[in-house]
């Protein structure tokens, strides 16, 4: 694994950033990843944590984090669950910093990742930038790191797929914005459609050789499985004119 601090030091300013948390019923894992982002070398300007109408006890560790951390970590409650693309967007319309970073509640920035993730803009132009991260199975070992996009023909990587997660990249808050953020009708699907949007709206995509996060796959069910509904979004993203002779 490559070391974070190595490949990209910090020893030029960084741009600020933001990070959208959002939570269902997430309360065991929730701190955990609030503390890996606050934890950073290059800390965020402000956390907000988006609680998606829970119905256990994330409401209280959301005060509790808007307690020990004011002013850095906003706490947003829904009335009612309607999936992560509108928690989201609800989080991001709380963002003022140039870029923002959209966590999964059960997943974990390592050490490093924002210094690693920001400080490719000193080198390139970029509106998106990717890292690699680390899946954590039941067994509790963090295993190899990867990435599903190569670098490469960035149209080819996402018609194969869901290949950039928002645990593991950062983007410039007025890209998302151009494109209106998340989209609210996919539950599922719904980053590979967001990223897929803003490449066809011309966002400038780098990957980085780093790995920035652990991808937990055992912290609690995901947002939505439903096999039926996931197919059904993967067509409807692929029928994007983005790929048209992909």
């Amino acid at each position: 694994m490559h070391d974070i601090n190595e490949l990209f030091p910090t020893d030029l300013p960084l741009p600020a950033y933001d990070v959208v948390v959002p939570c269902y019923n997430r309360a065991h894992v929730l701190a955990d990843a609030v503390a890996s982002v606050l934890s950073q070398e290059h800390v965020p300007s402000r956390v907000v944590v988006v609680d998606d109408g829970s119905v256990d006890a994330s409401a209280a560790v959301i005060r509790a984090l808007e307690d020990a951390h004011r002013g850095v970590v906003i706490g947003a409650t829904l009335p009612r669950n309607v999936g992560a693309s509108n928690a989201r967007n609800v989080g991001l319309s709380f963002c003022r910093s140039p870029w923002v970073a959209f966590l999964d509640s059960d997943d974990l920035w390592l050490p490093g990742a924002a210094g690693a993730l920001l400080s490719a803009t000193l080198m390139a132009e970029a509106d998106v930038i990717v890292g690699h991260f680390c899946r954590m199975e039941e067994d509790g070992v963090v295993q190899a790191p990867e990435c599903g996009w190569d670098g490469g023909d960035l149209r080819a990587g996402l018609a194969s797929g869901g290949v950039i997660g928002p645990s593991w990249s950062i983007a410039r808050r007025q890209t998302a914005l151009d494109v209106g953020g998340f989209d609210p009708s996919y539950h599922n699907c719904n980053d590979w459609d967001f990223y897929t949007r803003l490449a066809a709206n011309g966002a400038r995509f780098r990957r980085i050789e780093a790995s920035v996060a652990v991808y937990r796959t055992v912290a609690g069910a995901r947002l939505m499985n439903d096999a039926s509904v996931g197919l059904q979004n993967a067509e409807r993203v692929l029928a994007h004119p983005y790929f048209k002779g992909a």
